[in-house]
């Protein structure tokens, strides 16, 4: 069967299920001339979501529900995707000329040597990536793997929603596929880029090279920290931190009291994360750092990070905003959208 135009594609949304919060994006339009039909956020904050499972299901559920309520969607499709620590993702070398079905059947025999699980507790996919330039006669695969209870408790909580789930994939993944989207030539470039996800109770750092990951590790610091500061300096509950730290409000001694030495502490941070995957891989430096996240639009980051290219790019640019969408969301915490954005384009690329 043929690929279908974009434009001519069945509707998709974006979904991100995360530790505070469910993210929905819907994309319209083709590749070029793209636009937002929907983005908007609900609080999740009684959800426990560690390890790549959501532990209270209907809470999340509700959450799904409002969102969907909001968007007054009838579009039941979804992308979204596990969390990293939830999911196996290596590079394996296997022979060239090996079939789709013959790799299957290899990876299954001998998963013991690529996936800590019994066989038959894991579903896994893998994708072949090309001649493996380290050892001639054999092929690079990427294998992705992870426990069936971690996807069957998410996929439960898609299906509660009267949603269908059609892509699940895994947020780096997402990330990569928006970074791709925002720049073409990305894929083709022979480079080291570093993705770095800052969330509300840790960061996540993505390395490619040359478009093929070949790390990713979780480190705990994250906004939730800004916003116990912000509680403790001014005498707010944890709720009230977090409505004004999005929404204004906060007294004129909030920036340069503890937005400024926050986004000081985030960035050496980061920098000692990347420093941890300078030393664990000597042989490969990184050319570019971009930063994404509810926290990636903090002033200062890329400033308090010197000799390092930083980017904090706008996942939505140049797309239009249909009529109805939150501009204020898209402008001001659009970076906080982007795995669910980077899920919505899978419309176009799949």
């Amino acid at each position: 069967m043929k690929k279908l135009p974009a434009m001519f594609r069945p509707p998709l949304i974006g979904l991100d299920i995360s530790t505070e919060a469910v993210r929905m994006v819907e994309l319209s339009g083709g590749r070029g001339q793209l636009s937002v039909s929907w983005a908007d956020v609900e609080p999740c904050t009684k959800a426990e979501v560690g390890a790549g499972s959501v532990s209270s299901t209907d809470n999340v559920t509700g959450a799904l529900q409002r969102l969907l309520q909001r968007a007054r969607s009838r579009h039941k499709s979804v992308a979204s995707a596990l969390s990293a620590s939830s999911v196996i993702v290596k590079v394996i070398s296997l022979p060239t000329g090996m079939h789709e079905d013959a790799i299957e059947g290899q990876i299954r025999f001998e998963g013991q040597q690529y996936i800590p699980y019994p066989m038959d507790q894991v579903n896994f996919d893998f994708s072949i990536l090309g001649a493996d330039k380290d050892r001639s006669g054999y092929q690079q695969v990427l294998l992705v793997a992870s426990k069936k209870e971690i996807i069957e408790d998410h996929l439960a909580i898609i299906e509660a929603a009267g949603l269908k789930a059609k892509f699940l994939e895994v947020r780096q993944f997402s990330l990569w596929n928006l970074y791709n989207h925002i720049h073409p030539q990305a894929a083709s470039e022979r480079s080291t880029i570093a993705l770095i996800e800052i969330g509300h109770t840790s960061f996540e750092i993505y390395v490619f090279e040359s478009g093929t990951p070949i790390y990713s590790r979780e480190h705990q610091f994250g906004i939730s920290r800004l916003l116990e500061r912000i509680a403790r300096n001014f005498g707010l509950t944890m709720e009230d931190a977090g409505r004004m730290q999005r929404f204004g409000g906060l007294p004129e001694s909030y920036e340069t009291e503890v937005l400024q030495p926050f986004v000081e502490d985030l960035a050496g941070e980061l920098m000692r994360a990347l420093d941890f995957f300078q030393t664990s891989m000597s042989d490969i430096s990184v050319q570019r750092v971009v930063v994404f996240g509810s926290g990636a639009s903090l002033p200062g980051i890329a400033s308090n990070m010197p000799g390092i290219q930083v980017e904090n790019p706008d996942p939505f640019r140049d797309m239009s905003l249909a009529p109805g969408v939150n501009q204020r969301l898209i402008h001001q915490e659009g970076s906080s959208l982007a795995v669910a954005c980077g899920l919505a384009l899978r419309r176009f690329t799949a």
